[in-house]
């Protein structure tokens, strides 16, 4: 299940170095594991996105390093990094130290128990080049695609169709967020599981672990026990991201803020696929 429950709240002229396989990796590459993104900007703004799934926005200024597990995004072939580095303005935030400007971000596969910088680094982009000055790119999106050398456990890619996304499907995503939140409302575990069972399997197996249905109500039950009747269906100016291929569309505000929200910033991310012709919670 991918609830977010918080506390309290909680290209044109630079150069590029090819994101390219590391030497040696057909003997040495693994044949599952779970595909990280790592990152790190100094003093410049940095976006990133896998498929179109947003990992960083541009919401700070500040100097940032991150990584976040992507084995739910990862397709089959054609995948895509999307990366933008902007200049920062005159009174946004600098690093405390003069440092050169620069990126760096790799595509590890790691293996369970293994932190990502001991993993097999597949892909790697730095800006700019050692030999190369830092001429800040002017903002436009680099995109990037590559195959992965296996892919995580999942039924979506074969049974999703692309989305062409119309107001009827956006009547119908609507009625099936009133559905869910009405559930959710009424503390009813069984409704809310069933509901959820395409993405209860998906987000389990892609992390290669075993679907257990009971382990997944249990998980509900203690959800809604803290979150209680809260849950409100913010409908209006919905916003749609089509990401992976057009397979998966997320829907948000205008914000980019999860319609689907609780008390103590719990927040239940909408994804959404056409599965068999039928739309479908897929992550």
């Amino acid at each position: 299940m991918i609830f977010r429950i918080l506390s309290a709240i909680i290209i044109t002229h630079f150069v590029l170095v090819p994101i390219l396989p590391q030497e040696n990796s057909v003997s040495t590459t693994p044949n599952s594991g779970y595909f990280t993104i790592t990152y790190k900007n100094t003093d410049v703004n940095l976006e990133l996105k896998a498929n179109g799934y947003t990992i960083k926005d541009n919401s700070s200024n500040d100097d940032s390093s991150g990584q976040e597990d992507i084995n739910h995004w990862i397709m089959p072939k054609n995948n895509r990094l999307s990366i933008r580095i902007s200049e920062r303005k005159p009174n946004q935030s600098k690093s405390t130290f003069p440092i050169s400007k620069s990126v760096q971000i790799k595509l590890i596969i790691a293996q369970a128990g293994q932190f990502p910088d001991e993993g097999k680094s597949i892909l790697n982009f730095e800006w700019p080049k050692s030999n190369e000055k830092n001429q800040v790119p002017n903002g436009e999106w680099i995109d990037v695609t590559f195959d992965p050398p296996f892919v995580p456990p999942s039924q979506l890619w074969n049974q999703a169709e692309k989305i062409a996304w119309t107001k009827d499907l956006e009547k119908e995503a609507i009625g099936m967020m009133e559905t869910l939140v009405k559930a959710l409302n009424a503390r009813n575990v069984k409704q809310v599981s069933s509901l959820l069972t395409f993405r209860q399997i998906e987000t389990t197996e892609t992390r290669y672990q075993k679907y257990d249905p009971a382990e997944e109500e249990k998980s509900l039950a203690i959800m809604m026990k803290q979150i209680g009747s809260s849950w409100k269906l913010k409908k209006k100016d919905i916003k749609v991201n089509l990401l992976c291929d057009d397979k998966i569309v997320n829907l948000t505000n205008q914000k980019n803020e999860a319609l689907i929200q609780g008390k103590n910033g719990a927040e239940i991310p909408i994804y959404l696929g056409l599965v068999k012709g039928k739309l479908t919670f897929v992550r």
